[in-house]
């Protein structure tokens, strides 16, 4: 798919009186709020400056605008705050040199960010277009998700959230959520990702977690939900749940105890398994416990801590069952031990881009 800015877009920016030098300025910054949108999805402050930059300039709309219409043509995946662009009357006035107060990692997200930059060929719209397509890969989430979702987070990203009756929930990174609270029940939809749930009891208003149609029902307990593209996996830590897949034939229902775990996947099958407490939901202090596992699932694990993409060649590698524990907070040194504990090796292709394979 080639992807360019086009006649249009140069005619537009003549007629707006826009130099290349002012251009090429707006789309790096641009680019470089895709970056950290995706980072702070949920940070005020964060989409405060975004906004302020938006306004300052119709170069700077006309900009994000150019970004924006070219997600969508790399597959409908947009930055994560992408409304629609309108100038301000009023335009707050910004700090002169770079896009303000990047805030935690700045530095290094404009070294990587100028490092990705190396890896482009060298030349106008190829340049853009090249980096749209790279950075669409790695946009999260989409629009429909952002609509839908109360509480979501982007990579490595944990965020605690407490809800009105003294539960609290703790979201995984890459993870979203829906609540739902009414007089006789209370819902919570799992959009995507995992959750640690550590529920208040109310024996009139049980707790529902519903990860796309495979409900955990609770009374009082604290138990870890994880959804993914062919199941979800229930862990609990303390009390009771029951997990249930009506949609199944025949329909599943599981009851679990405090180190019992259960997967159900959409097709109705059922695996259940034990481990210690302390191990449920073990990313909630950053790490990644795996007991008899694939690679493969280490590595599932470890994407949404690593903002980009990691790739796994060999189907032998990649089948090879390991148990230990790995350190999300460093995923590309948890994957550098994973590979050489296991045959492997690690390449880095560019700053976003890792491949695993055996050696």
């Amino acid at each position: 798919m080639t992807m360019s800015f086009g006649p249009r877009e140069d005619d537009r920016r003549a007629m707006m009186g826009v130099s290349d030098d002012e251009a090429r300025r707006a789309d790096d910054d641009a680019v470089e709020w895709v970056i950290l949108l995706r980072e702070e999805p949920n940070d005020p402050e964060v989409r405060a400056r975004f906004d302020a930059w938006l306004a300052a300039s119709p170069i700077n709309a006309n900009a994000w605008a150019t970004t924006a219409h070219a997600y969508d043509r790399a597959g409908d995946a947009r930055p994560v705050f992408s409304r629609p662009v309108r100038v301000a009357e009023e335009r707050p006035v910004l700090p002169h040199g770079p896009i303000p107060n990047m805030r935690r990692r700045g530095e290094d997200r404009r070294r990587a960010s100028m490092n990705f930059k190396r890896w482009l060929p060298r030349s106008g719209t190829m340049v853009a277009g090249v980096a749209i397509a790279c950075l669409a890969i790695i946009v999260t989430p989409s629009i429909s998700l952002r609509v839908e979702a109360d509480h979501l987070t982007g990579t490595a990203e944990v965020n605690e959230v407490a809800l009105d009756d003294g539960s609290k929930i703790r979201l995984a990174p890459e993870s979203a959520i829906a609540v739902t609270y009414a007089a006789n029940r209370r819902q919570i939809r799992l959009l995507k990702g995992e959750a640690w749930f550590d529920v208040q009891r109310d024996p009139a208003r049980p707790f529902y977690v519903d990860a796309n149609g495979i409900t955990t029902t609770v009374l009082g307990t604290a138990f870890d939900v994880r959804l993914d593209a062919e199941g979800a996996t229930t862990e609990v830590a303390r009390g009771q749940v029951r997990v249930a897949y009506d949609r199944a034939a025949p329909p599943v229902s599981e009851q679990l105890a405090p180190g019992e775990a259960v997967r159900v996947s959409f097709d109705g099958t059922v695996q259940r398994d034990t481990r210690p407490t302390d191990q449920v939901a073990a990313w909630r202090n950053r790490q990644i416990a795996v007991r008899d596992r694939p690679i493969t699932d280490v590595v599932d694990a470890l994407r949404p801590w690593f903002a980009g993409v990691i790739l796994v060649r060999g189907d032998g590698f990649a089948r090879q069952r390991v148990t230990g524990i790995y350190n999300a907070a460093d995923p590309v040194e948890a994957l550098k031990g994973l590979t050489q504990a296991y045959g492997g090796s690690v390449s880095t292709v560019t700053p976003w881009v890792i491949v695993l394979s055996s050696r």
